[in-house]
Order: structure tokens, then sequence, then C-alpha cells
């Protein structure tokens, strides 16, 4: 098996979008679960209107077979663009800022896909006269003064945060003279675009000599590619084969029958933790392929082979409301973004349904309860009506031929600083029961018929 992890190390991708995404070549197509319709149902085609010829996307995202990878949330976005920046150039981006829950501005090494330097919206200073709304208590809903205008240079971020430029990405590599920048927008707010009524980031060249170059002459002098998907490294079949079906595995493998969540610290150690048991040490939590700085993860392996039925209760961290156009951001969030989502595992990578924040019914402690269970074997009572959430297991297992098996990640973005409970305050592998405390969701199986029966009690 060391030998097998090397192997794996060496051709497969590392963290996609903030997951190890390790997607075998050519997967079959999945019947996913209706994912959320909040966006609109035709925001492939609207969100691919706004791109131009610098921008392609959306993609990756869970409403395609064809961009169903790399195991996007549904309630993000995501448009990328790769091109080649002239010695001595820079770009500038004329935006708004989006009508959204969040948004941001990340490059990443060619070589690797693992980032090089990210620019967020409350790191992102407003043009004179307008204000910036994604600060805590701004205003948010209106429509004017929400300028701004970014710049992505060739140079490697400053050694020093204080020697670094205003509203700047730096996306120089050594040795590097090719840039992959992704766009990032989280829930639009409702009766907007899929932009969130702002577009996309409208680039200007800047060449050396001073002349400024736009629309497709700029697309040209750039050499921006005209793609649909990310360019992923993909894991072997049968080297995930071998992975998930070793001999003499209990049955489940690789979930247990108390899940297991697990922080994301890199590739090597995370594929070592889950399918060999190297889980100690203290690795280093690097990202890898297109990952978000902004996010982090923790994630557990779940099987029906230990029943048709899993019930997950955990305490939701306050976040902002934002979809409604609220008017405020509000002020005392713990965390801007929290979703819960599964997924058919490192086979495929495929999505198959989330569940945000403001989706979440809770007591009045804020505490939840989530049934996972497949549609057919949902109980009457796992509803919202009932005070408890349902999201759909994989209907095809890990999508080739592991039919009980499901992947579930749940996602923690940009924690305020008082929030001591948030996955990006773990420091080695196994604290994360100790840091998280109620806000590590605790799991038990159960049957349809038990679950209807008690209502849900915890037991």
């Amino acid at each position: 098996m060391p030998r097998l992890l090397s192997k794996l190390t060496a051709c497969a991708g590392a963290l996609a979008l903030g997951i190890a995404a390790l997607a075998t070549a050519g997967p079959a197509a999945s019947a996913t679960a209706p994912i959320d319709q909040a966006l609109g149902k035709d925001r492939e085609a609207a969100g691919a209107k706004a791109a131009d010829c610098f921008w392609f996307g959306p993609t990756p995202r869970a409403d395609t077979d064809r961009h169903n990878y790399a195991f996007p949330d549904t309630g993000a976005l995501y448009w990328a663009a790769m091109f080649k920046l002239p010695k001595g150039a820079h770009l500038t981006f004329d935006h708004e800022y989006a009508q959204a829950r969040y948004q941001s501005l990340n490059s990443y090494n060619e070589a690797t896909n693992s980032p090089t330097d990210a620019l967020n919206d409350v790191s992102t200073q407003p043009d004179p006269g307008s204000r910036n709304p994604y600060l805590p208590g701004a205003k948010r809903s209106s429509n004017a003064h929400r300028s701004y205008t970014a710049t992505l240079v060739g140079d490697q971020p400053p050694a020093d945060p204080a020697d670094r430029a205003a509203n700047t990405v730096y996306a120089g590599v050594p040795g590097q003279d090719h840039v992959t920048l992704l766009y990032r927008l989280y829930l639009p707010d409702r009766h907007t675009d899929p932009t969130g009524g702002a577009g996309l980031p409208r680039p200007a060249l800047r060449l050396a000599d001073g002349t400024t170059v736009t629309g497709a002459d700029m697309c040209d002098a750039v050499e921006a590619e005209d793609r649909e998907t990310l360019p992923l490294t993909y894991l072997p079949a049968d080297t995930y084969d071998a992975l998930r079906n070793q001999q003499g595995k209990p049955a489940g493998f690789p979930a247990e029958r108390a899940p297991v969540w697990r922080a994301f610290y890199n590739q090597k150690f995370g594929l070592g933790c889950i399918y060999n048991g190297a889980c100690s040490g203290t690795p280093l939590k690097t990202g890898g392929q297109f990952s978000n700085k902004d996010n982090e993860y923790v994630s557990a392996y779940v099987s029906r082979e230990f029943g048709d039925v899993l019930v997950l209760r955990g305490k939701l961290p306050v976040t902002p409301a934002t979809t409604h156009r609220n008017p405020r951001m509000r002020s005392d969030a713990e965390l801007r973004y929290w979703s819960i989502c599964t997924n058919e595992t490192y086979a495929t990578t495929r999505t198959v349904g989330c569940l945000y924040d403001e989706q979440i019914v809770t007591d009045a402690d804020g505490r939840y309860t989530i049934v996972l269970s497949l549609p057919e074997d949902r109980p009457v009572n796992a509803t919202r009506a009932h005070g408890v959430n349902w999201l759909s297991l994989s209907p095809n297992g890990d999508g080739v031929g592991n039919l009980d098996d499901t992947y579930v990640v749940l996602r923690n973005m940009l924690p305020s600083a008082s929030f001591q409970y948030a996955v990006q305050n773990t420091k080695v592998p196994g604290d994360e029961r100790a840091v998280m405390g109620a806000y590590l969701p605790t799991g038990t199986y159960t049957t349809t018929e038990a679950f209807e029966a008690d209502g849900g009690a915890a037991g």
C-alpha cells in the first residue's frame, strides 16, 4: 500500500476547489439529486453569457454532468481564465461588488494548480465615492456606489504583507509566464442574475510601454484560452479500486459505524490517513488544486452498510443572511458561509447535493438535525415542517460500483477572530472534536421506520 500511495501522490491531483479532487478519467454519468434551485434553472446559460473571450465557465458546477467534477458546492459559481501575461504588463479589472454572500479572485501555479495568491471581498478597497458592502454591518442592498478596481501583476507575493499594494493579486511563479485565475461567487441574491448583478470583472491589459488594450485585442494579446473545464490531474480507475477495495478491510470501508470527521491538511497526508490509517503526525495545511484560501473543510465517509438512514446533529454557526436582499451584512457573524454536501467520493468527485446555512432549519438554540438517505428511504417526517433537514445520499454510491458509499463534506468560510470553533482552528489530526465541539456533527445510523416512529428524537 505505501507503494500505491506513492504512485497516487505522483500522478493524482491534490485539492480541487478546496477538496482533494482525484477523478477517474471519463467517469460515468451520475444521476445526481436535485440541487439548490435558488440561483435559477437557467444559470448555465446565463452564467455562460456573462463570460467573454477572457473568462470561461461557470465551471465546475453540479447541475450538469459535463461540469460536475472537483466536488463543487451548489451554492457557489466559479469562472476561470487561463492566459499568458506579457513581460512587464499587468491587468486591471474594473468591476462592481456583486450582490452576493462572497466573492474573490484567486491565482494558481500552472504546474501544481495550487494557489499563489488571492484577493477576497473584504480585502478589496472600493473606488472613491463607493463603499464595500461585504464589511461587517455594511449596507449591502443598494445598487449604487459599488465599484472597485483590482490589479493582477506577474510578481511573486511580497514576503512582508505590509509591502503589498492595495487590491492586487500577485500571480508570479518563478519560471512560469502563464496564469490561471478563478473568480468565485457564492450565493448571488435572489432576483439577480448568476453574477449578482455585477457581471464579471472586466479586464484591461496595460503593456510595459503604457499602452492599454481591451476587448478581443486584449484576449489575443494574452493568448486567453477558450476552454470549458479546468485542467485537473486524474486518478486512474485501477488505482482508486485498489485503494477502496483492499482485502481484509471491514465492511463499509473506509466509512466507520460512528462517522469520523477529518480536517483536510494536504493531499499526501489525507490519502494515507483515509486509506492506510496513517493519521498521526503534524502535517501542513497546504491546499492544492484550485483551492480557496478562505475555506477549510472536514469530511467523513459514510456507508449504507450501517443503515439506510444517517442522522446528523450539530450546532449551526451564526452566518449572515443575504439571499433575500437583506439590507445589511451581519456584524456578529461567526462564519461568512457554511455548507454540507454529499458526494460520490474520490472515484468521480461528483457532487450529489448540498445544504447551505440559510437553508438549515434549527431549534431555538441553533441546533440542527439533518437526515441523510436515498430519496426512496426518506422518512415522512424528515421535513422542515418537522424541524428536520434532509439531504440525499449518493444514488450511485462512489460512482464506480460501490453503491453504499457517500462522501460528506462540511465547509467553513472566513471565521471571525472570536469564533474558536471553526475548522480553521484545528491544528493536528484528531483534534477536530476538541476544537469544534458542538459545531462538529455527530452521526447515528437508523432505519426509515425507526426515525418515523420516534420523530427523530436523539438517541
